[in-house]
């Protein structure tokens, strides 16, 4: 029950952390919004590698230490952006479409099989994100497509996590992780650097904590569960996002992401099925490693 727990406040702290950054709104520097999010989860993580007596000089891998860093900073800037202008629970619902990019790239890089169920279940899930999408001569200068293509860097993120957590720490591997993009985000330091007053300031702070512990409770789960029997707690963050959405920001649902989002959920409920049969781990990427 200690993992079911653990793993529902780590999704609750990711969706709060995303109401954080969405409350800033859109006059924040985006590399700014960047930067705070990992700064202020680094010092906590100080903290916990020394109470839990973990040896920084055991990291190795730097290589892809350093690739998942541009990619994951990558998805994070994009996610970023969508969540200052698409509806919380669109953005939730359409990230889950990771999991149908991880199934194809797993195959690809890591070399594992997927049988034809599998298969039809990405294909029936994409069609989720189209209806959702509702694609048509604006698609592009439509925001809702930057959650999928945030998605798709998350899943070249996961893969490269995958071969990461193969000989490092999972701790010391997000402390890596977030070292290098506080870093990475100061390159694009400019004039346009805005000091954030008052709730802005707070919020942006808060961003980092939460994602921090959301990060630490769900590392915590994955040490009591099998990450494939979590996964489907990952659903009640449409749930929190569509009520925290509407109380705080007045978003309503619409009749082609309630339609869209029921499909992707089945679909990436199925996959979830078919990891517990199989005793795979390809879900570990449904969560944000951010």
């Amino acid at each position: 029950m200690s993992a079911f727990i653990y793993k529902s406040l780590s999704v609750l702290f990711f969706v709060l952390m995303s109401v954080c950054i969405k409350a800033t709104g859109d006059h924040i520097p985006l590399f700014q919004v960047v930067f705070f999010r990992n700064f202020f989860a680094l010092i906590p993580l100080f903290f916990v590698i020394y109470f839990l007596n973990l040896k920084i000089a055991s990291i190795n891998n730097y290589p892809l230490h350093f690739g998942r860093a541009i990619i994951g900073i990558s998805a994070m800037s994009l996610f970023f952006i969508s969540i200052r202008y698409v509806p919380l629970v669109e953005m939730q619902t359409i990230s889950f479409s990771s999991v149908f990019f991880i199934s194809i790239l797993s195959v690809f890089f890591l070399g594992e099989k997927i049988g034809y169920r599998r298969i039809l279940a990405v294909i029936v899930g994409f069609i989720g994100v189209v209806i959702i999408l509702n694609p048509g001569a604006a698609l592009f200068s439509n925001y809702s497509f930057l959650p999928l293509i945030a998605s798709f860097f998350l899943s070249i993120a996961v893969i490269f996590l995958k071969k990461i957590l193969l000989t490092n720490n999972n701790i010391l591997s997000v402390w890596v992780f977030t070292a290098l993009c506080t870093c990475i985000s100061l390159f694009f330091y400019n004039d346009t650097w805005i000091w954030p007053q008052n709730y802005d300031l707070l919020f942006m702070v808060a961003s980092g904590f939460l994602g921090f512990i959301a990060q630490i409770c769900l590392t915590k789960s994955f040490q009591l569960a099998d990450a494939s029997l979590l996964a489907p707690l990952d659903f009640s963050s449409v749930i929190w996002s569509f009520f925290i959405g509407y109380i705080f920001f007045q978003e309503f649902i619409t009749l082609n992401v309630f339609i869209g989002g029921l499909i992707i959920i089945l679909s990436v409920s199925y996959i979830f099925y078919r990891e517990r049969v199989l005793k795979k781990q390809i879900v570990l990427g449904t969560n944000k490693q951010f």
